[in-house]
């Protein structure tokens, strides 16, 4: 399930499966899991173990086959959850392993060994796979193209690709799971079912030791740059008490790992299709949640992001400039038509300071950058004053209703889409020495 993940970070986004998200995006939604759901996860995970366990001891289909029925529905519980979903390996094991099992009676004493039929069989289901992950391979010609010494004229010459094969048979029973007699099936079968299990352990190993981190460390401090998070992770890792914020086997708050087998590689690409401007990205593969989780976090840190907890409705929001806010920008889950941010103040009775809070500094910004132009000569005060009066028009709809993020609404500020919004046009001076008669 969890076995290889693979992973693109680069211009501050991590892009997971062909989904991209902002640094601290999925920690922020793995941080926010419900905790009544996971325990119903780490409850389904502990039947299904529990029916494996009767299966090792029997070595009847039949416990196999209610084993197989307790991880589907384990597989099921994750798929509720995107986060969950989006690492999940997509295979069709239990299927097959239902299909396996199903027939109990008939082939219980048969150790499917493969035959030369099953082998066939094999070959023809590889030729087809291989062909759709590389269809250009396959029912053409290949071109090489070179060139007479002599003459220097070029010339090409083709080769015929393989046929197109054809749609293969279904598996044979002895193909179900993985090619090979039942042990070499149960082994496969069993991996694949202990990484549902590391998965859930490595949720709660990162989980328990974030939210310690946040809480205890990153919520002190004063000052909120890469500096300091550098630093405030260095004292987590380092504290005479590390053992009571970091999970671990002896406090059997979990595993936090200290060293994470990574594969790291470097390639050129475009930042997006058909832009013509390429950057060079960095793509890992990790064997565990908890290395991608690291890395997303960690890397988070490093660009300036922060994740904070809301005082409001107690999830956890990620924070891309260093404000002290105290409340996110989501709908308030006891009063959608808000966000947490407004309704903190009337409900909580704590109300931010202006420079705690992101949207006033945004106007603030906004409001500099007008009055630069101004002094510059480029607007008029009669411009100035209708800027004015659109940001804070913006500004009241931003802080009244729900639904427009910190980001969306700096990004309504910004002067390239306030100023075409108030039909004002920044008049050019000229720049450098008069030309001379």
């Amino acid at each position: 399930m969890f076995g290889c993940i693979s992973f693109c970070i680069g211009d501050k986004h991590i892009e997971i499966n062909g989904k991209k998200f902002s640094l601290g995006d999925l920690t922020t939604e793995f941080l926010n899991l419900p905790k009544d759901k996971y325990a119903a996860m780490r409850e389904q995970l502990e039947l299904a173990q529990s029916k494996l366990s009767e299966y090792m001891r029997s070595k009847k289909l039949s416990d196999w086959y209610e084993a197989n029925k307790e991880y589907i529905k384990l597989d099921a519980m994750i798929c509720e959850f995107p986060c969950l979903e989006l690492v999940r390996e997509e295979t069709d094991i239990f299927a097959e392993a239902e299909q396996f099992t199903a027939q109990q009676s008939m082939f219980e004493s048969d150790d499917c060994e493969l035959s030369e039929h099953d082998i066939e069989v094999l070959n023809k289901i590889t030729a087809y796979e291989d062909y759709l992950e590389n269809p250009n391979n396959y029912g053409g010609v290949n071109k090489e193209y070179y060139t007479n010494t002599q003459t220097e004229k070029a010339f090409c010459v083709t080769t015929p690709q393989p046929p197109i094969p054809e749609l293969p048979p279904e598996k044979t029973r002895a193909l179900l799971i993985y090619p090979g007699n039942i042990a070499v099936k149960w082994k496969y079968y069993k991996d694949y079912c202990d990484a549902y299990a590391k998965a859930l352990y490595d949720i709660n190993s990162f989980n328990t030791t974030i939210f310690n981190f946040i809480k205890f460390f990153l919520s002190s401090l004063n000052k909120l740059d890469t500096n300091n998070y550098a630093m405030a992770l260095d004292d987590l890792f380092n504290h005479p008490r590390a053992e009571k914020f970091i999970a671990n086997p002896v406090e059997g708050s979990g595993y936090f790992t200290a060293n994470d087998p990574v594969i790291l590689r470097h390639m050129p690409r475009e930042t997006f299709e058909g832009s013509g401007e390429y950057k060079i990205y960095q793509y890992y593969e990790v064997e565990s949640l908890q290395a991608l989780l690291k890395m997303d976090f960690y890397k988070a840190l490093e660009v300036g992001y922060i994740i904070r907890k809301c005082e409001y409705c107690g999830r956890y929001f990620l924070l891309k400039k260093g404000y002290h806010t105290k409340y996110c920008d989501n709908p308030a889950p006891d009063n959608p038509k808000y966000t947490c941010a407004q309704l903190g103040y009337h409900r909580k009775g704590i109300k931010e300071l202006q420079a705690d809070n992101p949207k006033a500094q945004s106007l603030r910004r906004c409001y500099l950058r007008i009055d630069k132009d101004f002094s510059r000569g480029v607007i008029t005060q009669e411009e100035k004053y209708k800027l004015y009066r659109t940001a804070q028009d913006l500004y009241y709809d931003a802080t009244t209703r729900s639904g427009t993020t910190n980001e969306e609404f700096e990004e309504q500020l910004a002067s390239k889409n306030l100023y075409p919004l108030c039909d004002v046009v920044r008049k050019t001076k000229p720049r450098g020495r008069p030309k001379s008669e």
